[in-house]
This record gives C-alpha cells, sequence and structure tokens, in this order.
C-alpha cells in the first residue's frame, strides 16, 4: 500500500462520523480517495468566497471552518468541525459560493474535486441520499438565519414606517406604496379610489380635554380605522388630525359605502379618557376615484377638495369629488 493510500485509510475514523459519508463502504470508495487532496489552511485563511469558482467539496479533519457572509468572522453563520462538509452547493449549481468559508484555526480538510464525487456516487449510492441531507440542513439553517434577519428587520422597519401615536402607517409609508399600488391598478385594469378623512372640530378636542386627551382622540381613531377597514385598504395618517386611505379595486360607489360606515361606526364609538370623562368624535371625508393619468397628488388633492366640502356641509359626512371620472 502506498504512503498516500495509506494515509487516506487513516481517514476513516473522521470519514466515519461524517454526514456525507454515513453508511458508505469506505473501502470500496478507497481508490477514489486517493484523486482526493489533503489540505492545511491557517487560521484567517479564506477557503470559499462569492468571487471565486470552487470545484472541490471539502470535509473537515480537523480544526474549524467558520461560514460567514462578509470576510470578517465577528458574526459567523456557522461553525463546522470535524465530518462537516463545505462547498457542496457551489459544486452542484455550478455557481458562485453564496457566502466566505474562513478558518478559525489551522484546519486540516479533504478536498474531493466535484468528477471524482460523482464517481464516488456512482459506486455508493447512499452518499447521494447523504449529500440531500447535507443539503436540507444546510437550508434549513440558512432559512433559521433568514427568519432572524427578517424579524429584526419586520421590527424596525415597523418602527420606521408607522405612525407611534395612532398605529396607522406614516407618511413616509404611504408616499412610497400608493403610487405603485396606482401602478399595479393601471397594470391590471383595476379601479380604486382615495379616501380623505379629517377629524370633525379637533381644535376644540384639544382646548377642551388638553393635548392629552387630542392625542387619546388620534389612538381612538386609529384604533376604528383599522378595526372597520378592510383588509385590502391602505391606510396612513397623512398629517395632523387627517388620514388617508387607498381602496384598490374600488370604484366610487363602493369606497362610499366603506366610507359611510367607518364614519357611523366612529360616531357610536364614543371616546372615554383615563379620567372618565367621555367624547364623542367623528369625522368627516373625501373621496376622488383614480383613473389612468392621474397621478398620485392629483388623485389627493381631488380628495381634499371633497374633504373641504364636507366640512363646509357640515361635517359628520363623505362627500364625492366634483372631478370624478375626470383627469386632474
Amino acid at each position: 500500500m502506498s504512503d498516500y493510500a495509506a494515509s487516506t485509510k487513516a481517514l476513516f475514523p473522521v470519514l466515519r462520523e461524517a454526514g456525507l459519508f454515513q453508511g458508505v463502504d469506505l473501502a470500496a470508495v478507497q481508490p477514489l480517495l486517493q484523486e482526493a487532496r489533503i489540505l492545511q489552511v491557517k487560521a484567517g485563511q479564506v477557503l470559499l468566497d462569492p468571487k471565486h469558482r470552487n470545484t472541490d467539496i471539502y470535509i473537515v479533519l480537523t480544526g474549524e471552518l467558520l461560514v460567514c457572509l462578509e470576510p470578517r468572522v465577528a458574526n459567523p453563520l456557522a461553525r463546522m468541525g470535524p465530518g462537516d462538509c463545505v462547498g457542496e452547493l457551489s459544486i452542484i449549481d455550478a455557481e458562485m459560493p453564496s457566502a466566505y468559508v474562513v478558518a478559525a484555526a489551522a484546519t486540516g480538510l479533504l478536498a474531493i474535486p466535484k468528477p471524482v464525487l460523482w464517481r464516488m456516487l456512482a459506486v455508493q449510492q447512499v452518499m447521494a441520499l447523504n449529500l440531500l441531507h447535507v443539503l436540507s440542513r444546510r437550508i434549513r439553517e440558512n432559512n433559521h438565519v433568514l427568519l432572524g434577519s427578517l424579524e429584526i428587520q419586520r421590527e424596525y422597519r415597523n418602527k420606521a414606517e408607522t405612525d407611534a401615536l395612532t398605529g396607522l402607517h406614516n407618511r413616509a409609508w404611504f408616499t412610497e406604496v400608493f403610487p405603485k399600488q396606482l401602478e399595479l391598478c393601471e397594470r391590471t385594469g383595476q379601479h380604486a379610489s382615495l379616501l380623505m378623512v379629517d377629524i370633525d372640530h379637533f381644535k376644540k378636542v384639544n382646548d377642551t380635554y388638553g393635548h392629552a386627551g387630542g392625542d387619546e382622540a388620534l389612538r381612538h381613531i386609529g384604533r376604528l380605522m383599522r378595526r372597520n377597514l378592510r383588509g385590502t385598504d391602505l391606510c396612513a395618517r397623512f398629517g395632523g388630525e387627517e388620514m388617508i386611505v387607498l381602496m384598490p379595486g374600488t370604484d366610487l360607489h363602493q369606497a362610499k359605502l366603506t366610507a359611510d360606515r367607518l364614519r357611523e361606526n366612529i360616531a357610536a364609538a364614543s371616546l372615554t379618557l383615563p379620567d372618565a370623562r367621555q367624547v364623542t368624535l367623528t369625522v368627516s371625508g373625501g373621496i376622488a376615484e383614480w383613473q389612468p393619468g392621474i397621478d398620485l397628488d392629483g388623485l389627493i388633492q381631488s380628495a381634499d377638495e371633497a374633504l373641504y366640502r364636507a366640512k363646509g356641509g357640515g361635517r359628520n359626512q363623505i362627500a364625492l369629488s366634483a372631478r370624478a371620472g375626470l383627469l386632474t
């Protein structure tokens, strides 16, 4: 037996513990193992990176590898010890590695070239099943990382997009989202209507109950709007005591029904202040129906003009845009 053949046989105890070689007759693949390479990498050395193509699957023999999104190893995604393998995805899909793999310490590796791996799978088909298990475990690990990252992003995004007082989306959110929704309506040929809502006599609420009472009124209206609007309606605080609602797939008649129901429910739900005083709030609204060619600013202007007429007509009512169906 050659020295290299003897050295590959000496690897058997480690390989038996490796996920890729579970249940494999190592004696049957030893001739192929002799076509693999035994490598030593230094601590901090980058083994794989997204800028260079990979042609081998690596089995960790000694030491430890770190999987990282960046070359820095401060926050690794995963740690790979003896028996673990890396590089399997990039040799299967022939794409660049999706992450950096860096040696955490001096690490011994068995590098199996892609053609040799395919021949091993033909000789010992159980390796193919093992490879699927390795890949599925890696995908699960990646999913856990992604879900954790998405939760963090969602938390910060919610803070950035939500009005702290009303709990509705804020103006930055509607400025970004409403135009995209209108573009989608135009592409798909859907109706859309915009509702502007304003709390009636809000200055009087502040003067009578103080700014703390005014804040409670805004929270109350925000809760009622979230509760009474449909799941498809997009709602945000426009500013001050004004709220804005975009209703995709909704014509002017349907929007009026939705807005009147909201207005009636708000009028029927008294606000109880912390000191037990009861406050009855009402809202006025203006609706404009979107037509192809009307941009968001024009739609808002039409709805705002209708809102002005509702307030001028006695408040606690919903008015329709006089320019409904006309380009602005």
